[in-house]
């Protein structure tokens, strides 16, 4: 994983597009035998426990977020932006996994706030998509045609 240089948009959105693809392979078939496993053939209880399910969801995201980490940096280096934009998204990310994993595990017994945690959940969710819309238009910017501080421009 190297997180210096720069990619230019040809080199970028393929690798993404390659990326996302292989998660939804993988996210549907592990997330097919994870519910087949998880859901018991009887009716056992109103609610079957899903937090296995988010946590293997969890761990399919942390895996995609790595292998796009450096592609992201790079691609914001050749815009002349620094890599940190990269990470805008995450906190988002990550509150709302938390914040659903733990209404799903409390919920045949709902505690007190749960209700002003789903919505808090929603609004996260809301600016979560604002902020990667936005990280979407910054790696879609043209490449500097200079030599910027991240190295020379990529050939075209």
């Amino acid at each position: 994983m190297d997180f210096s240089g720069r990619d230019p948009r040809r080199v970028f959105w393929p690798y993404v597009g390659v990326v996302i693809l292989l998660l939804m392979i993988v996210m549907g078939a592990g997330n097919m035998i994870a519910v087949s496993l998880l859901i018991p053939t009887t009716v056992e209880q109103d609610f079957p426990d899903l937090s296995g399910l988010i946590l293997l969801m969890g761990v399919e995201i942390v895996a995609v977020v790595a292998l796009l980490a450096a592609a992201v940096a790079r691609r914001l280096h050749d815009t002349g932006r620094r890599a940190w934009w990269g990470l805008a998204p995450l906190p988002f990310l990550a509150f709302g996994f938390g914040g659903f994993y733990i209404l799903v595990r409390n919920f045949e017994t709902p505690f007190p706030g749960s209700e002003i945690l789903l919505f808090a959940i929603f609004f996260n969710n809301l600016l979560y998509l604002a902020v990667l819309l936005a990280l979407v238009v910054l790696l879609s910017q043209p490449s500097q045609a200079m030599v910027n501080r991240y190295g020379a421009a990529p050939e075209a």
